[in-house]
């Protein structure tokens, strides 16, 4: 799919009034010129012979570079033996009305001795907590479960007794009807007959690892989805909506610049594990995926990519995030790295190794840490993910209760950073935002600094050049940038405003305009 974001040039407007460096999207690339003895510019293709020149640049971004920040761990906030479960997964986290609400897959302990479902009859357990620490596991009670009605499983394991439930997210579609606000995709199992009609309806989107499974067992591995109106009532999907087997947390999502349902799911490529995502106007039918990444030469070739935790940041969904979840096969070693894209589209890794890894030896999440599903903001100040972590590594014999839900946080906004750890300076693209301030999210040595410059139409707004900039110096979250104590641009309303910076011993994240 071609991005709508095809070709376009500066001015670029702020759909979410910020600018984190996750990427360079908004950083200028610099000038240049090969300029004669007067400064004249030199042509490439003159008659005669080339004058003495030099070569000139400017506004080139120099002494930096992009740099992802390692998450925080907080301790396990929700274990298996506190929900009597055997194990849980990071499943989907969503805050709305400053509460954390929360879908987290586990195994049932009841399940556990019966090969015929465990792991493919998953439970869909609904959680609340006002803090992120203390989750109390509300009684749903909608649907009967097990001869009662007193239990927060909302979906999966009964509830799906055709098709199973594994590897399932939820999230919310701001563009469905009240009746289908919230939305569930889950791997399960499709009989024979709803493979053929599926196949018939979609011929040229046959995964060949299908034919195997339908042949010795008579199902075949597919995705499901189900509808609800408060993520507590669930309406399962009778159809498949894509047929493949894709064993691994499967995210599902609405881009409302796409106008698609946008998923990220497993898949094999040269037979390595690999992460692929699929698009649908409709929440029906998904084609099959094309990779996003795979283990190229970059990496080992025992590595494998394994589970994705696609998100965006909190109030900025221009910014798309994944941690794809690396698995090392001789050390059975799982952790997880940050890459970002600008458009649901086209990703790239953000320099730095992973972000997290797991803990001590010994400890509740010493074998695995998988992230989940969902951004927040956290606490004050902070923002995280949910991730799952076990005391035993992936492949490892498992025995209940094992492991449990903790945080990985960050500081607000510092997720990656523009380091520049001597002197640096460069420029933004003209940029239109709303508000007449600039706020730095950032952080200097003592001996560091950042300073700003505005400019309109390539000339210094007044008062606002480097020289009458205060210098900023410190560890701020929020620093309105100031010029001999004035705060406000000065500029009018909808002018494309170009900001240059100069650096000294700096991480800068953000910035973002009030």
């Amino acid at each position: 799919m071609k991005s709508p974001y095809f070709n376009i040039q500066p001015p670029y407007r702020l759909p979410s009034n910020i600018v984190y460096f996750h990427d360079w999207r908004y950083v200028n690339t610099g000038g240049y010129a090969w300029l004669g003895p007067k400064a004249e510019g030199v042509p490439m293709m003159a008659p005669g012979p080339v004058p003495p020149m030099h070569y000139e640049y400017r506004d080139m971004p120099l002494g930096i570079r992009l740099e992802a920040e390692s998450a925080r761990k907080s301790e396990c906030v929700l274990h298996a033996k506190t929900t009597g479960d055997v194990a849980l997964f990071g499943g989907s986290q969503i805050k709305e009305d400053g509460v954390h609400r929360l879908w987290c897959e586990t195994w049932l302990k009841e399940d556990f001795a019966d090969k015929t479902r465990i792991g493919m009859f998953n439970a869909l357990r609904y959680m609340e907590s006002d803090d992120g620490i203390h989750w109390k596991p509300p009684s749903a009670g909608q649907r009967r479960f097990r001869g009662g009605r007193n239990h927060n499983v909302v979906y999966g394991s009964t509830h799906t007794p055709e098709t199973g439930f594994h590897g399932g997210s939820v999230f919310v579609d701001p563009s469905a009807p009240k009746s289908e606000r919230y939305k569930a995709f889950h791997l399960g199992k499709a009989k024979a007959k709803a493979i053929e009609a599926y196949y018939r309806k979609q011929p040229d989107e046959i995964d060949p690892h299908t034919a195997p499974t339908l042949k010795h067992h008579g199902f075949a591995y597919a995705l499901f989805g189900a509808v609800s109106p408060d993520g507590i009532r669930w309406k399962a999907l009778p159809e498949p909506l894509l047929v493949m087997n894709s064993d691994t947390h499967n995210i599902c999502e609405y881009d409302s610049v796409l106008k698609k349902y946008v998923a990220y799911v497993r898949t094999w490529f040269f037979h390595h594990r690999s992460i692929g995502r699929t698009m649908s106007p409709d929440f029906r039918s998904f084609p099959l995926p094309e990779e996003v990444f795979w283990p190229d030469a970059s990496q080992a070739p025992y590595d494998t990519w394994y589970c994705n935790g696609k998100t965006v940041m909190p109030g900025a969904p221009d910014y798309h995030v994944i941690f794809p979840m690396r698995w090392s096969l001789p050390t059975d070693h799982f952790e997880f790295h940050l890459a970002a894209s600008p458009d649901n589209l086209r990703w790239g890794f953000v320099p730095g190794g992973a972000v997290c890894k797991p803990g001590e030896p010994n400890g509740w999440d010493a074998g695995v840490v998988a992230p989940g599903k969902g951004m927040v903001e956290w606490g004050k100040d902070r923002i995280g993910i949910l991730y799952a972590g076990t005391p035993v590594p992936h492949k490892y014999p498992r025995r209940p209760p094992l492991g449990g839900l903790a945080w990985a946080w960050w500081p607000k906004g510092r997720l990656a950073a523009l380091k520049c750890p001597l002197e640096g300076s460069f420029a933004l693209w003209p940029l239109l935002f709303r508000g007449q301030t600039v706020h730095l999210n950032f952080r200097t040595t003592m001996t560091g600094y950042a300073q700003v410059e505005a400019r309109v139409d390539g000339k210094t707004l007044p008062g606002r050049s480097f020289a009458d900039c205060d210098p900023l110096s410190g560890d701020h979250l929020d620093q309105p940038v100031t010029w001999r104590g004035k705060k406000h641009l000065g500029h009018k309303d909808g002018t494309a405003v170009e900001l240059r910076f100069r650096l000294r011993n700096a991480d800068l994240y953000a910035i973002e305009f009030k």
